[in-house]
């Protein structure tokens, strides 16, 4: 069966100084969280736990992101990222 669908509206490009802005309250927010979350681990610790928080901007969205270690001996990889939030831009 054939349905019609229209063309979707191109998202508005972000201007910079909206990228700026952004980017510099997350910058305050995440520097107020790394002492909170970010913690040295127990040496015989096995499980995942937060080594970094930041930010990072694709496409017309802002993503608050969380990178993880993983000390256990199975492992896949060493690191992992996890994105925790998402700020879209929709225009003025």
């Amino acid at each position: 069966m054939w349905i019609y669908t229209p063309p979707k509206r191109p998202k508005p490009k972000v201007p910079d100084d909206v990228k700026a802005a952004v980017t510099e309250q997350a910058e305050h927010l995440l520097a107020e969280w790394c002492p909170r979350y970010i913690k040295p681990p127990h040496p015989e610790y096995q499980f995942n736990y937060i080594v970094e928080l930041y930010g990072t901007w694709f496409r017309s969205y802002f993503y608050l992101c969380a990178k993880y270690a993983c000390p256990g001996p199975s492992a896949l990889s060493p690191f992992f990222e996890a994105r925790f939030a998402r700020l879209e831009y929709v225009g003025n």
